[in-house]
């Protein structure tokens, strides 16, 4: 389930920047914080109405702010400062945030941050280039990392592969690869894909890998595929293909 919480910016930036991944919050407004499970979705939106994706790891209660503190720490609960006491005065100064304490506890929100809705091409634009190492795993036979690729799942997960080179043609591109993470995680429908050669050139999909993302889901045709990481323009797989085969199955 995906849960929407208005963040100020300093906050929201060092969730970003993933300096914080614990955050703090108590049943103050209309929020029930009971009902957050792990694995719910949190998207964080600041003053400018930029947003990020985060995923719940954990979730703790604690009767009290100070409890919260002392068994949580620190680090990366706090955005404003690393002061145990100056911490314990900013939250129970919080609007209405002393007395749902006191009523209801607060919470300790583990969190993993995903990608920002703004600038997820990049991020995955350099997930991908980041596993584009050339490597030759056999010296006669086969090698891998010419290529990478990146893939955003419906889950808002992002999965990389690289290409697989074999003097045989039983390699497998890095799309497949990003892929084949993808259903082993237990997903398989994507929302976006970003292919890059070891150069940080863009790529698009061979036919073999649209053919396979074709056939793999429901949202197929809708899959966007980056075309220029300066612009940020894209194409759907559905353009690439516009007349499918297998549309009389569908």
């Amino acid at each position: 389930m995906k849960r929407y919480l208005n963040l100020n910016d300093r906050a929201f930036n060092a969730i970003k920047n993933k300096t914080k991944r614990v955050e703090i919050r108590a049943n103050a407004g209309k929020e029930d914080y009971d009902k957050y499970n792990i694995g719910d979705i949190i998207v964080f939106k600041n003053s400018k109405n930029e947003t990020i994706n985060c995923r719940i790891k954990e979730i703790n209660k604690y009767d009290s702010v100070e409890n919260l503190l002392m068994l949580e720490g620190t680090k990366y609960t706090l955005s404003s400062t690393d002061n145990l006491e100056e911490g314990i005065k900013s939250i129970n100064s919080l609007n209405g945030y002393k007395q749902a304490i006191k009523e209801n506890g607060v919470y300790a929100i583990h969190i993993e941050y995903l990608y920002s809705n703004e600038n997820v091409w990049q991020e995955m634009y350099d997930k991908a280039l980041e596993r584009t190492k050339m490597c030759q795993l056999n010296e006669k036979f086969l090698d891998a990392g010419g290529v990478g690729a990146a893939i955003l799942s419906s889950n808002e997960n992002i999965y990389t592969g690289v290409c697989i080179d074999t003097s045989c043609s039983l390699g497998m591109c890095a799309e497949r690869n990003a892929i084949s993470t993808m259903i082993t995680a237990g997903e398989y429908e994507i929302k976006k894909v970003v292919c890059t050669d070891d150069q940080g050139a863009l790529m698009m999909p061979c036919g073999v890998c649209m053919e396979y993302m074709m056939q793999l889901s429901n949202g197929k045709g809708e899959i966007e595929i980056l075309k220029n990481i300066e612009t940020k323009e894209k194409v759907k797989l559905k353009e690439l293909i516009p007349v499918w085969w297998g549309v009389k199955y569908l």
